[in-house]
């Protein structure tokens, strides 16, 4: 007599766990084995639970090469996509899609597309990498935008820009003149033929290089008249004599030189008239000098005057207060930039990875340190123990700095702003970052961890005041394989969900969905047609677009709506209905799939001269053709734990499987097709779209029992979940 078989009904309300790493194949004990799945491709998660197909994709635009894309928002009314290529940048403007402007001869190169930051204010957006010249892109008209090189405010004296001492401190320059054209002369071997063109700043006077001559000289213009701040007090008085000692360290004068003082004040009975002026000094030694003041009024006592601002102006005097410019071919660039509290904010650079500068307020080109007043640049290190290259600068609740060793943010309450006396930077967490770009969802940041296998979210919890990184990944980490791009889509007018796309550097897309009110979070996996490969991923307002690589070419595409079911897909439409379509030159000598409203028609080449060819009888005005793409779904295995123990690893068979469908044209559940015509139906008539549930029956023992919904057809989706009933 045969052996009886028990029964159990098992439901599934819900996928939010999304797609499982293999390594969850067993852990039925946790609650994401219940909610996910053991692969999710090219679906996207609901809110409610359920999922959907994915949108498809429009064609938008051929590109000459990979492009990494990056929206440019102004307002609402005015966005515009941006492909950065090879040395050039191609920019359309959304509301007509258009190619507004192609600006060529772009410093950058496709080696450091992906690794390029870009930040945006009103209609400038800045772009930083460390071995490029900071760029410029600013829009002009509606749609027209110039490209230039980012340079500094100045005046006649000064470049506002940032400036540092990468010399040994105890290096002097000296200068044989002090104004216009001068041949500087360092104490060590410093130049080479790159400084021309940079400026070095000599106390508080600016001097561009012009030529190069040895390490130890270049030729530099004077921007005003070269000075040197004494320190203070730096006189001292002899009594009854109008000989002054001047303390000045390292001074390099020779004996006899003449020099010019200014700024001194009165000391001991000596007229501040009678020291300050053209005097001829004598050398003590390498610090000290005298001279004798003018007038004919002794000292009246030996002591130390002069006051806190004492300057000499001399030929050829050694000075060790001098910098030189921070960014430049010599020393390299930044390697990101944000708009943060009305600043412009620069962070790391290949000399000082672990700086960050920032402008005056409501001055983006403009970083004078001046007194350090509040308005006044912000010029620091972050104080790492261990040097930290800055990948990201992020404006959030905070500034936020993201290193390849850690994450750090600046304090400020929430009625205060940053200044340079109250600037701090404190390490938060310790996981390190990857040049992938930073994007901020649901108030998190995410990014992209250093080794590239790991995505992680940034959250400040005002009941610790501190930020933490939770690894978002773990449970689906076979989906993050070194990813190139991110963005976040912010829903859409069809729905409400957000997503953060991922594009990995195989060409697929971790899809990752969460609602943090209601701790939903899960991940499915994009990928286009059979040897097509995503390659970079942007949003502008609820627009999402794809670089795609396919056929050997580039491409943006842009998402489409739910019904688009096709990806790199493209319109016709005839005056009256037939069976003949010209104009597919984009499609010519390919084989392309071909809907029409909810009819799909099947699969037709495309003649080399562009001609697609219905079958007889399917006449029709309009067609949508494209390329199909794979949808599968599978359960985890189903799994139970009974009174008398588990069920893993024990043969069972799903014989039955009740699936709930929401306006559903097509699907496949374990090898049985959803039926949505009988025969007495009329042909003619579009199908209609199931909403409701559907059984489905199924055959087969697996000690790995699973339910695989896929798709032969490529129709809209959506399942809101599923009921399995099972023996064992």
């Amino acid at each position: 007599m045969a052996r009886s078989r028990n029964i159990l009904r098992q439901i599934k309300t819900t996928f939010q766990a999304g797609e499982l790493d293999p390594l969850m194949n067993m852990r039925s004990d946790v609650a994401a084995y219940a909610n996910g799945a053991k692969q999710m491709q090219n679906v996207a998660l609901f809110s409610q639970g359920g999922f959907k197909r994915r949108n498809g994709t429009k064609r938008y635009a051929s590109l000459t090469g990979n492009a990494r894309l990056v929206g440019f928002d102004f307002d609402d009314n005015e966005q515009y996509i941006m492909a950065f290529g090879n040395q050039r940048v191609d920019i359309y403007y959304l509301e007509t899609n258009a190619l507004a402007q192609s600006i060529t001869s772009c410093p950058w190169t496709t080696s450091i597309l992906f690794d390029m930051q870009f930040s945006q204010a009103g209609d400038t957006m800045i772009i930083t990498h460390p071995s490029m010249a900071t760029q410029k892109i600013l829009r002009t008209g509606l749609t027209s935008f110039t490209r230039s090189a980012f340079t500094f405010d100045e005046d006649s004296e000064n470049v506002y820009q940032p400036y540092y001492k990468f010399a040994d401190a105890g290096v002097t320059l000296s200068a044989n003149g002090t104004s216009g054209s001068v041949t500087i002369t360092s104490s060590a071997d410093h130049f080479n033929a790159n400084y021309v063109g940079t400026y070095l700043r000599i106390e508080d006077t600016t001097l561009e290089i012009t030529a190069f001559t040895s390490a130890t000289q270049v030729t530099a213009t004077v921007e005003g008249t070269l000075r040197k701040k004494l320190i203070n007090d730096p006189f001292t008085t002899e009594n009854g004599t109008k000989t002054i000692t001047v303390n000045d360290p390292l001074h390099g004068l020779s004996n006899g030189a003449t020099v010019t003082f200014s700024g001194s004040n009165s000391i001991e009975g000596i007229n501040a008239t009678d020291i300050n002026g053209s005097k001829t000094i004598s050398v003590q030694n390498e610090d000290t000098y005298t001279f004798t003041a003018g007038g004919s009024t002794n000292a009246s006592n030996t002591a130390a005057g002069g006051g806190t601002a004492v300057f000499i102006t001399s030929s050829g005097q050694a000075n060790s207060r001098w910098e030189e410019q921070v960014f430049s071919a010599v020393r390299g660039y930044p390697a990101s930039s944000t708009f943060h509290d009305g600043r412009l904010w620069f962070g790391g650079s290949s000399s000082l990875p672990d700086w960050v500068w920032a402008s005056k307020v409501d001055e983006y080109f403009n970083f004078d340190v001046g007194e350090g007043d509040d308005a006044d640049s912000i010029q620091s290190s972050i104080g790492a123990s261990q040097v930290a290259d800055i990948r990201h600068l992020t404006s959030n609740r905070h500034l936020l700095i993201f290193t390849a060793n850690g994450e750090f943010y600046a304090p400020q309450g929430d009625q205060s702003v940053l200044t340079p006396s109250n600037f701090t930077a404190r390490r938060q967490t310790t996981h390190g970052c990857s040049t992938v770009n930073v994007k901020t969802l649901e108030g998190g940041v995410l990014f992209v961890q250093k080794h590239g296998r790991a995505v992680r979210e940034l959250l400040f919890t005002d009941l610790e005041l501190s930020y933490s990184a939770t690894n978002l990944s773990v449970l689906a980490s076979h989906l993050i394989q070194t990813p190139v791009d991110m963005a976040i889509l912010q829903g859409t007018s069809e729905r409400p969900e957000s997503y953060a796309i991922f594009i990995n550097a195989d060409g697929t897309a971790g899809i990752f969905h969460a609602v943090r009110a209601e701790k939903l979070a899960g991940w499915t996996e994009w990928k286009t047609t059979s040897g097509a490969s995503f390659k970079s991923v942007e949003t502008v307002g609820n627009r999402l677009f794809f670089t795609v690589y396919r056929d050997s070419n580039y491409y943006i595409e842009e998402m489409g709506t739910e019904t688009n079911t096709l990806d790199h897909s493209t319109t016709f439409t005839i005056g009256s209905a037939g069976t003949t379509f010209t104009g597919l030159s984009n499609y010519a000598s390919k084989t392309v799939k071909v809907r029409s409203g909810d009819f799909y028609m099947g699969e037709f080449a495309v003649s080399s001269g562009g001609v697609l060819e219905l079958s007889s009888g399917f006449d029709t005005t309009t067609i949508t053709v494209g390329y199909d793409y794979d949808v599968e779904v599978e359960t985890m295995p189903v799994e139970t734990v009974l009174a008398s123990g588990t069920l893993q690893g024990r043969p069972k068979r799903i014989s039955k499987v009740v699936m709930g469908l929401n306006s559903t044209l097509a699907t496949t559940v374990s090898g049985t097709r959803l039926i949505l015509r009988q025969v007495t139906d009329d042909l003619s008539l579009s199908p209609t779209a199931v909403t409701g549930k559907r059984d489905f029956y199924l055959l087969g023992y697996n000690k790995d029992a699973t339910v695989t919904l896929t798709q032969s057809d490529p129709l809209p989706l959506r399942v809101t979940g599923l009921v399995m009933e099972y023996m064992y």
